[in-house]
């Protein structure tokens, strides 16, 4: 971001003595940019997206796990219905 801010304007930022309302787009857009660091730094990108993916994954295996006990107990049921019907 310096580079590009001294490519463009070079050393008139050392002659300022006061505030002013000039834009300056490098700077806005490195500001929106880095304002989320989550979505500047890839790596926490990737470890949030990874998080994200295991609670779906554990939520998954849960409801897969209930089905399992729900269709165990219809096969009991069934056959002790089969066993009762004899």
């Amino acid at each position: 971001v310096i580079e590009d801010y001294e490519q463009k304007f070079g050393e008139v930022w050392k002659k300022i003595s006061e505030d002013t309302e000039a834009a300056n787009p490098i700077c806005e857009s490195a500001l929106k940019e880095f304002q989320d660091p989550a979505a500047a730094d890839k790596l926490l990108k990737i470890q949030r997206e990874l998080d994200e993916t295991k609670v779906i994954l554990h939520k998954t295996i849960d409801s897969v796990l209930a089905r399992g006990e729900k269709l165990d107990s219809l096969v009991e049921r069934s056959n002790d219905l089969s066993l009762a019907s004899q």
